[in-house]
């Protein structure tokens, strides 16, 4: 995987994913390997499953290509269509406390604000956002250069506000290569140190706890309510497919569901006739339903 140049944390993943699974039976076959995914719908959502059931088909894939096993224990598994429930979305007002507040070490603020923007603005995923690097970012054109998943390049537009704000980190930052530099093996910030550092800011701010990746939903959704094309919030995404964004985006929340249903449905609003008698519309025929 290392060699196809996926993502570390994917490496990371797919490794965790494998061995949880060599823990349970270390002597592996088709039933062993079914009835384990069986029992993990148990315990994590259906996505998280199709993870580690795709984990487990690339490991046992690879080494029956290298001949390390005489067959792929993975090969007949059946596939199955993951279903995405609606996604509780942080508040507008949440959001704006969150990217308002003061980390306990002010130094670590302006970073913590200019990513926080940044996600919610282009609905980046935190690995995407965390390894740009300043030469990615097109302050003419107002476009930045990331690297997607399975190594694919996209460019995504930022408004002239969040412009601003990444030149002025920029500006202050210093001779690093890496929009968010940090000291560490790879030079940019580590996904799970921000992770760490958002929750914590959650807290400080008293909101319900939100993740950085809630903030990718948030654009998405608030995109589409504003009437951006599905096809074009799905290539901003990153999507592989307009499939997989309908699949997570076009749910509506239960008070537009409730709005629409009153203003749109037959029979949703009663009429005063005389005081006396309500008489409900259906589009074209009014119907009296006795005294009110």
């Amino acid at each position: 995987m290392k060699a196809k140049r996926q993502a570390d944390r994917t490496v990371r993943g797919y490794e965790q994913d494998v061995r949880r699974y060599l823990k349970h039976d270390p002597h592996p076959t088709r039933l062993s390997i079914e009835g384990y995914i069986a029992k993990r719908f148990d315990e994590v959502s259906p996505a998280r499953v199709s993870s580690e059931r795709k984990a487990l088909r690339s490991f046992f894939k690879f080494l029956c290509g290298a001949g390390l096993i005489p067959a792929d224990p993975t090969a007949s598994l059946q596939s199955f269509r993951v279903t995405y429930g609606e996604r509780e979305l942080p508040t507008k007002d949440d959001i704006d406390k969150v990217l308002k507040s003061k980390c306990w070490h002010g130094s670590d603020t302006q970073q913590f604000r200019t990513m926080s923007l940044l996600l919610a603005n282009t609905g980046l995923r935190l690995g995407e956002a965390c390894s740009i690097k300043k030469s990615d970012v097109n302050f003419d054109s107002l476009e930045i250069r990331v690297m997607g998943k399975g190594r694919k390049p996209r460019t995504v537009p930022t408004s002239p506000y969040v412009a601003q704000v990444l030149k002025a980190w920029i500006e202050r930052d210093g001779h690093s290569d890496w929009l968010f530099p940090a000291n560490n093996p790879t030079g940019y910030l580590d996904e799970r140190s921000f992770e760490k550092t958002f929750k914590r800011q959650c807290k400080r701010c008293g909101v319900k706890p939100f993740t950085p990746h809630a903030l990718r939903h948030y654009f998405a959704t608030q995109s589409l309510r504003n009437g951006a094309r599905l096809e074009v919030v799905s290539r901003l995404l990153g999507h592989a497919s307009i499939a997989i964004t309908a699949d997570i985006y076009t749910h509506i929340d239960k008070e537009e569901i409730h709005d629409t249903h009153r203003r749109y449905s037959p029979f949703a609003s009663p009429i005063q006739a005389a005081g006396q008698v309500g008489v409900y519309s259906d589009g074209g025929t009014l119907y009296e339903v006795g005294e009110v």
